[in-house]
This record gives C-alpha cells, structure tokens and sequence, in this order.
C-alpha cells in the first residue's frame, strides 16, 4: 500500500545540523509521511534554502573601512580561475580558499554530500570574508564546480524560491546588470522552467554560471551586506563564459496536456539521482528507476483542473539506452504497483493502474521513460504519460 502524502507545497522546514553550518543547497518540498519522510528529511536537513549560520566572526579580520567592492583579482588554485574581489566593503577575504573533494565533502556537510555527487561533483571551493567588527558576520562564497553546465543547473532548479536577481545582465532582472555580461539564451525554447540564473532570499544568493553553482552567503543578513553579496556574484560570473541553454530534456516537457492541465515552471525540477527526486517528490527508499550519471531526468508538476483534486506530477527519463529503459520500468512496475496490479502491466510499454491517492501512468519507448503519479484518472494518466513519451523521443 502506498503510503498518503500531503500537498506537494508542504515545505520542509528542517533545522541544520550542528555540523553543517555552512549551509549547502537543495530547499525542495517532500511528500510523504510517517518514517520514510523522518529518514528523507534528516539526509535532506542540511539542504534547507533560507537557514542562516549563527557562527561569530571570528578569523580574518580586516582593516580598512566600509565601502565598494575592492580590485578583483583571478583565483586560482589547481583549478578553475574566477574573478573574486579581495574586499567587499568591511569584508576582507584570504588569499587562498578551502579546498572540499568528494573524498572530504561529507566531513564538510554531512549526509547532504551525496546529493552533490549524484550532480556529478568535481570539488568545493570555500572563501570565508570577515570584518573587523564583529557584529557584521561573515559573507561565505562556496563554489561548486560540476562536471558541466547542467549539473549546477540542477542544483539550481531543486528550489526556485527566493527574489529573482540579475548577475549577469539578463532581460528582466530586479538589479542594475553588470556591464559588458551577457544574458542567458534561447529561453523561448525552455519555458519548463525560470528564466532565473540566481535566487536571493534571507542573506543567501544561490547562482548557476556554466559548470559552477555558487553560494554567497550573509550570516547576518543587512543592507549593507546585500549589496557586497550582490557583487562579489555579479564579479565572479562577470569574468565566466556565457551559460548555455539548460538541459535539452527540459524543452521537451508538455506545457499543457490535451486534457487541459499546465505545468508549473517553478515546481520544474533536474535531477540524476533518486535522492534529488525524493526531496522533491518522494518515491521510494531505494532507486526503483535505474538512475544516475549517465541519466537525465526532470520532475514538474501539473496544476488541476478542477477545484479539490490534487496536482499531478510527471517524471520524464533519458536513460543511455533501450535496454536500460525496459530494466528501469520493469523495476518500477514491480516496486511501486500494487500486487494485483502487476500481472496487467507486465511487459506493457504503457498503461495506468489505481494506487493509493489516485492513479500512476507509464509510457516507455526507445531511451525515453515517462511517468505520470496523483492523475485524476485512468484516462488523465495515460494521456499525459503518451504525451510526454512523444514529446521526449521526438527528433
């Protein structure tokens, strides 16, 4: 029996662990009860979007006075160069960052690493600014450097909360763009998701610049603070090569299905792993569809039609091949029907079936997988899932 979930908007508001004060990513909203969501929700509390760390100021302390943004000047460190000022009003950074790998990250966040690595993670860059008073906190700058452009793409989309900020000159944003950056392209073909390239909200700015996903952070969110958070990102994705499009899979997700509902760009969602679809949908305690690395999957979620029926939530899979493809629902025919059900959907490339809190469809052809869970009905399932197939394996 599947267990009831909750509203998918139901947020999970976790308090950070102690070991984890540096705050990592992936806000997202879970939709299970009971001891699974207690398991979920303790791999995931380190990934809470707006917490704040409460450490004093200690460290580096600096010298001079309040004011602009200092010269910026290239970092470099075995790694990639980034342009990062050596002082940011009363901050003042070290020369040289905290290197985090992924044999070191989980001393650095815990169980929230795992998340990371399922995103293809290279390493973790850390520069701590401090101010000689004190009472102003430190600004963190993290920078995760991910195999590609659509890894920190990913890490992005697990949470599109927050104010929408311009770091670097696209159309539309809420700040004075940074001269000469260019802003993100094609976004006509991408209308799955925001057009967003960075998020702020309670001293956090959370940004995507090609294979970097960036974190800077306020641990005393002020004014003042603000606006040095604001430009230490405009200067690090000043001196970075354009972003790209998003994930090629994100233009192929129905924005309206035939029977009338619409997906909701703020609830669209990247991911590789299970782990990543758990904190915002939750499935399962183990993988039952056969992901990662080598697969590229988003997650979105439907608005209803009809006052007092529960929004469905569609899952689309590239998998490497076809053979991976047929093992993947086969698993999930298996793990997630219930038993009466099973023997009807055995070998079927498509088709839907009753669970518990509504009705699941499925549609699988070539490398493409998709999957359609809470739809009002048999018909409603089966409609979106062949869609979203054909919108998938379509050249």
């Amino acid at each position: 029996m599947r267990p009831n979930r909750p509203s998918a908007s139901t947020p999970v508001g976790i308090a950070v662990p102690s070991r984890s004060r540096h705050l990592t990513p992936l806000g997202g909203r879970s939709n299970v009860r009971g001891q699974n969501i207690v398991r979920c929700r303790i791999l995931l509390a380190t990934f809470s979007l707006l917490a704040a760390s409460s450490r004093p100021a200690d460290g580096l302390l600096a010298s001079q006075s309040a004011g602009t943004v200092g010269p910026v000047a290239g970092v470099t460190i075995a790694g990639p160069t980034v342009n990062l000022p050596r002082q940011a009003g009363p901050w003042i950074r070290p020369d040289e960052p905290r290197r985090i790998t992924e044999q070191t990250i989980f001393d650095y966040m815990d169980g929230a690493g795992e998340l990371y690595l399922a995103y293809r993670f290279e390493h973790l860059d850390i520069y701590e600014y401090a101010a000689a008073d004190r009472s102003l906190g430190r600004i963190t700058v993290e920078l995760y450097w991910m195999k590609g452009s659509d890894d920190a793409f990913g890490l992005l989309s697990t949470d599109w909360g927050g104010e929408a900020i311009d770091v670097g000159g696209q159309a539309g944003g809420h700040e004075p763009a940074a001269a000469g950056v260019r802003s993100r392209p094609d976004q006509g073909s991408f209308p799955a998701v925001p057009p967003h390239q960075a998020l702020y909200g309670g001293g956090l700015l959370r940004f995507w610049s090609d294979d970097l996903y960036g974190r800077v952070m306020a641990s005393r969110e002020s004014p003042q603070s603000r606006t040095q958070v604001l430009a230490i990102a405009r200067a690090i994705v000043g001196g970075r090569p354009r972003n790209d499009h998003p994930p090629e899979i994100l233009s192929r997700a129905p924005i309206r299905s035939d029977g009338g509902v619409a997906l909701r760009p703020e609830r669209t969602c990247f991911f590789r792993s299970h782990l990543v679809l758990n904190s915002v949908y939750y499935l399962a305690p183990g993988d039952i569809l056969g992901l990662g690395p080598a697969v590229d999957a988003l997650t979105g979620e439907y608005r209803p039609t009809r006052p007092g029926e529960r929004p469905a939530r569609l899952v689309q899979i590239v998998y490497p091949s076809p053979d991976a493809t047929a093992a993947a629902l086969r698993s999930f025919l298996v793990s997630y029907l219930p038993a009466p059900a099973r023997p009807a959907a055995a070998g079927s490339g498509s088709g839907a079936a009753k669970v518990e809190g509504g009705w699941v469809g499925w549609a699988a052809r070539a490398r493409g997988l998709a999957i359609v869970f809470d739809a009002p009905s048999a018909g409603a399932a089966k409609e979106l899932a062949t869609t979203a197939l054909m919108t998938l394996i379509q050249e």
